[in-house]
């Protein structure tokens, strides 16, 4: 038992750091001003005697009082319960491989990288099971039909859908026609034999146009626009849920799209000569404008997984005194958070114990302890920590229940977070098998590997961070009622929430706003978040899930005549105009001008970049302007390379359906740009002007 415990507390910070030798040394400079005629600065002298024992004095005095202020604020948050937000684990998707008929991957199943000297593996732990199958997706291609030349064409896009991923694949569907993917398969599978896909997407699907999702198979002799279905057509919003499962048809068909597919031309180099067994994910577009669908991934024989791992066996606590508000800590912390926000923590089970050979009984979590003598207990997360009540029975007062007298305590099964920053790891690298919930090797695996680089896992919250939120949450108190209330509380839904703003209404006179295909009427509340997907996305979205997710915890949150939305970011693409000049020393020096210019084209999509760039370099709030000379600042090339001529910024042409308001329109190239309050702003094309001083 551990009544009093420090486990994820901020621990005061020493707010005066001077030294004895500085407090010595700044009175020997006082002396100098005011008492001139004393010279002697040797240790013998009685005067520097007395200096060094008032230094000793109130190097005391400091270190005690200058601890107060900061120590009251602290002491304070812990009484609010405020903590430092935990790490959280790194996700990915672990993808295996059997050489038998099946072979079943439970749930709990874990999969490590190789073990570097000195380094412990990083563990993941799938959160779903899957029937891995004897066959591989090993093929994505994308048949179209262009509407110039009436011919139909496909690309070759397994390198974004199926294999290591190089990049992502934004299906365009034109207004009434149709987009098909057919996903190749090495081998056959028995008639009758479930296929479960996972497809994956990076942005939300659209509202609108509307659409719909048919999934056919390859037959003999057949096109792929003739396919015979798989299951009834879905709509669009059928891939939010993130698997399809598919029954194995008899008459499923390899064919190789050269000899068997003669309407059917490769598009440039996308020429694909090998036979495959075809599922085809057919999306019509049943409006007029173009339909994208972003889509990250394709997977097959995968599963979700997280750097948090189950305990493999019941974990004892200790043993109960009898006594009142009695704590126990976990073995390991922090607790790992489930998406459910109605459950996020029920991986705990705590058990009360009684009797030789004792007898197990599940206590309840609860988020407060009510008046009565129930039997729960209350959880920190943060800390590991399980608390109990003080309910007395003799005289019905109390909250909660004491776990009796010499009673054990157990966790019976629970999960944390093992990786936070760490497991954010490269693809290909989760290749060792580990064991099962059971503790043995599932039967029938041959390998395993994440195709994709683990993502989303951070560490513990810096001091600092907590220290600057608390004002914050302090003032929200975990209730949405204003926008900046909302703002804060879709940050505190996920982790991976990086930016968020909330759009109020807008005033009802005059016509409705709709910019962006945001609902400003009166009632509404749109909240826009926008993830950190690293700098290789240069346009983030978050997936449906995160808004899922978000959607979900403001819903409890929020005032019920409120109409809530949660969109992606609207962005406005900035368009840079740069000159920049080449010393003609640094280019005798050996300095190449066209490398000074890839820099200058880098810098610039480092300064623009959403949720990486910025004047700070911690990324753009939504409706943040951009100046020219914060770009300037970011751009500026050394001194003895060169120096920046003229640069301009101008709004490039919005990433998203229809126009501007009217006040930001028909803006020209200058030292600003204006953004509208709903609009994020992201890198456009760049034109970098360079050459050599003198030239």
């Amino acid at each position: 038992m551990t009544p009093r415990s420090q486990r994820g507390r901020i621990l005061p910070p020493d707010l005066d750091d001077r030294t004895w030798q500085d407090l010595a040394a700044q009175m020997r400079e006082l002396r100098k001003k005011y008492t001139d005629r004393w010279t002697d600065e040797s240790p013998s002298d009685i005067g520097m005697t007395l200096i060094e024992l008032f230094a000793w004095l109130a190097e005391g005095v400091i270190f005690r009082l200058n601890q107060v202020p900061e120590k009251n604020y602290i002491a304070f948050l812990h009484l609010m319960g405020i903590t430092r937000n935990p790490a959280t684990p790194a996700a990915a998707a672990l993808t295996f491989s059997t050489k038998a008929p099946s072979a079943q991957v439970s749930a709990g199943t874990q999969a490590q990288t190789v073990a570097a000297e000195g380094e412990a593996p990083i563990v993941f732990e799938t959160d779903e099971g899957v029937t891995v199958l004897p066959t591989r997706l090993t093929t994505a291609l994308s048949v179209t039909l262009d509407p110039d030349s009436g011919d139909v064409f496909y690309d070759d896009v397994s390198a974004a859908l199926v294999g290591t991923p190089t990049g992502r694949l934004l299906v365009n569907v034109p207004g009434q026609g149709v987009t098909h993917l057919c996903l190749g398969f090495d081998e056959p599978v028995p008639p009758g034999t479930e296929l479960l896909l996972r497809p994956r997407l990076y942005r939300p699907v659209p509202e609108s146009p509307p659409g719909e999702v048919t999934w056919t198979h390859s037959v003999s002799e057949e096109e792929p626009e003739s396919w015979p279905s798989l299951a009834p057509p879905g709509g669009l919003k059928s891939l939010h849920e993130g698997h399809v499962r598919l029954t194995a048809p008899a008459t499923w068909a390899k064919q190789n799209p050269v000899a068997d597919w003669p309407d059917v031309l490769p598009r440039g180099d996308s020429l694909f000569d090998e036979e495959r067994f075809w599922i085809g994910m057919s999306i019509r577009n049943l409006g007029e404008p173009d339909l994208e669908i972003g889509l990250d991934r394709v997977l097959f024989n995968a599963a979700p997984a997280h750097t948090a791992l189950t305990i493999r066996s019941p974990e004892l606590l200790g043993t109960s005194t009898g006594e009142p508000f009695q704590v126990f800590a976990l073995r390991n912390r922090p607790l790992y958070k489930r998406p459910d926000p109605k459950a996020p923590y029920a991986d705990l089970v705590v058990q009360v114990g009684q009797g030789t050979p004792p007898v197990w009984e599940p206590w309840r979590m609860v988020p407060e302890l009510l008046p009565g003598g129930d039997k729960v207990y209350r959880l920190d997360p943060v800390t590991g920590e399980i608390s109990f009540g003080s309910h007395d029975d003799r005289r019905r007062q109390g909250r909660g229940s004491i776990p009796p007298a010499g009673s054990l305590i157990r966790a019976e099964r629970y999960r944390y977070v093992a990786s936070g920053t760490a497991g954010n790891v490269s693809p290909e690298q989760v290749v060792v098998l580990g064991t099962g919930p059971d503790g043995a090797m599932p039967a029938g695996l041959s390998g395993v590997t994440n195709l994709a680089a683990g993502t989303d896992g951070s560490d513990e919250e810096p001091i600092e961070e907590t220290l600057r939120r608390a004002p914050e949450e302090l003032k929200v108190r975990d209730r949405a009622v204003t926008a900046d209330d909302f703002a804060f509380l879709a940050r505190e839904a996920t982790s991976d929430v990086w930016i968020s703003r909330c759009l109020g209404p807008h005033p009802p006179s005059g016509p409705p706003w709709t910019f962006g295909g945001i609902d400003r009427a009166p009632g509404t509340v749109n909240v826009i978040v926008v993830p950190d997907q690293g700098e290789r996305v240069d346009r983030p979205e978050p997936p449906p899930e995160l808004v899922d997710a978000v959607v979900a915890y403001l819903d409890e949150r929020r005032d019920l005549t409120v109409r809530l939305f949660v969109h992606g970011p609207r962005y406005l693409p900035v368009v840079a105009d740069v000159s920049v000049v080449v010393w003609r020393e640094a280019v005798r020096a050996g300095v190449e001008p066209a490398a000074v210019e890839a820099e200058v084209r880098e810098r610039i999509a480092a300064f623009l970049h959403p949720t990486r760039g910025g004047p700070t370099g911690t990324g753009w709030e939504v409706g943040q302007h951009v100046f020219s000379s914060d770009l300037f600042r970011a751009v500026m090339p050394d001194d003895q390379v060169g120096f920046i001529q003229r640069i301009t910024v101008a709004p490039g042409e919005p990433a998203y359906p229809g126009p501007r308001p009217e006040a930001f329109r028909d803006a020209e190239a200058g030292a600003a740009v204006q953004v509208a309050d709903y609009e994020l702003v992201c890198a456009g094309p760049a034109t970098v002007d360079r050459r050599v001083d003198g030239e």
